[in-house]
């Protein structure tokens, strides 16, 4: 029971998370590279990430939060695992050029974070116990 609430608060941070990062780059990919103080070039990858990000982190977590279940649990931590994975291999590698570096560090450990906490919400085990302790088949 307690493992599928700290799923559900990852799945929340998860969720609002993706949105603000997700609406800054699909509206204004320019000011997200001033914040950064990196260099504007090519934003249209940007806003293609900004659409990724909420498609799939704000409709997958507002979906499971509607209707909790293993399989969209699985694609929120499965898809928040592959990208504090890229975003932590392209820190290592220096392959982020902004100036204000620690929001970038900052980024990649929140992602990090919500990977933890939204592994309860992949595993099945957490599913059946919550039904048994509300008494349901």
């Amino acid at each position: 029971m307690q493992s599928l609430s700290i799923g559900e608060f990852a799945m929340k941070v998860n969720l609002w998370a993706s949105l603000g990062y997700g609406l800054i780059l699909i509206l204004t990919p320019d000011l997200f590279c001033e914040i950064l103080q990196a260099e504007a070039v090519n934003t249209a990858w940007l806003r293609t990430i900004g659409a990724a990000l909420l498609g799939t982190n704000v409709l997958g977590s507002w979906l499971w939060l509607r209707t909790p279940s293993l399989d969209m649990g699985r694609v929120q931590t499965g898809t928040a695992g592959l990208e504090a994975l890229a975003m932590t291999l392209s820190l290592l590698l220096g392959e982020f050029t902004a100036d204000n570096i620690w929001m970038v560090q900052a980024s990649v450990f929140l992602a990090v974070l919500v990977t933890a906490g939204l592994a309860p919400t992949s595993m099945e085990r957490t599913y059946h116990s919550t039904k048994q302790s509300n008494n349901i088949e």
